[in-house]
């Protein structure tokens, strides 16, 4: 994948806030004075929240190969421009 300065820098600061607020909800782990509270907000986080998050974040890389689809672009050119398998992008737009 070749990135322009304009795509790089964005792919940059998307990283920073995303970790940021990674890190936020783990010092608000951190801020649980109680260990079972903590535990028990630890466990939320990991079974509950992570996964659910996971999920919604493979929807939405599914629906945009399909807008990229929709657009005209084939499975190659996604592909290319994204620096995934063609097989991948395919799996992608069948939300597999």
């Amino acid at each position: 994948m070749t990135d322009t300065p304009d795509t790089a820098h964005s792919a940059a600061e998307l990283r920073t806030r995303m970790t940021q607020h990674i890190d936020a909800a783990l010092a608000l782990l951190d801020g649980i004075p109680d260990p079972i509270a903590r535990e028990a907000a630890g466990r939320l986080l990991a079974d509950d929240l992570l996964p659910a998050a996971a999920q919604r974040v493979k929807a939405m890389r599914g629906a945009a190969v399909r807008d990229l689809r929709a657009q005209g672009l084939t499975l190659k050119a996604i592909a290319a421009q994204t620096g995934l398998s063609v097989p991948r992008i395919d799996q992608l737009a069948k939300d597999k």
